[in-house]
């Protein structure tokens, strides 16, 4: 254990908190706390990159923690019956995290590497930002209804609704990008060259 894997580890921790949060109605703090996993993301990659500290757990977990912070907050937010979040954003985002985490682990135990594309550091950032801002705009408005609902917040939802969609085609298209090139690795029966696992996917 270092302090880029106790970051992770820690992140790991908060996901369901800040589901217990959003389920509790405390959105402000679920937002306060997003943000700080948000923030241990960016930072214990760059700390074990920086401290020459990569280990086969922060390879494996690294990852695995951010699916796992995006999947709860996609559940707490169908809990809350968020109406730009409907139920078949979370069903993709959801279904190609567990899909493309079952092949990783598959890899991570066979000995080959997995590819970190550039697609998928970009649906990363975009699910990140989504959940972030759709966070700051339930904290925003429940301080004035707890309904989640004030007047004039029909063009502010229908963009949030627009980052959504755009975040889980970035998913489906990372997700099929993974599989094409793990079909065309096994076919030519090479590994994927190995790459820094701590940077996403």
């Amino acid at each position: 254990m270092n302090w880029p894997n106790g970051l992770t580890v820690g992140r790991m921790i908060l996901g369901p908190v800040v589901l217990a949060c959003l389920i509790a109605g405390a959105v402000r703090l679920a937002f306060y706390l997003f943000v700080v996993a948000m923030l241990t993301d960016l930072y214990d990659g760059y700390l074990a990159r920086l401290s020459d500290n990569v280990t086969e757990f922060g390879k494996l977990m690294d990852p695995l923690a951010d699916k796992v912070l995006v999947s709860l907050v996609l559940v707490g937010f169908l809990f809350l019956g968020l109406t730009y979040v409907p139920l078949w954003m979370v069903a993709a985002i959801v279904g190609r995290e567990l899909l493309i985490l079952g092949c990783r682990t598959g890899a991570f135990k066979s000995g080959e590497g997995f590819v970190t594309s550039r697609i998928a550091k970009w649906k990363t950032a975009a699910q990140m930002a989504w959940l972030a801002t759709v966070l700051l705009y339930l904290t925003i408005v429940s301080r004035a209804a707890p309904s989640f609902s004030s007047p004039g917040s029909a063009g502010v939802e229908r963009f949030l609704w627009v980052l959504g969609t755009a975040a889980v085609v970035l998913t489906l298209v990372s997700g099929a990008e993974y599989l094409l090139n793990g079909r065309s690795f096994a076919r030519s029966g090479e590994a994927p060259p190995e790459r820094d696992l701590r940077e996403g996917g």
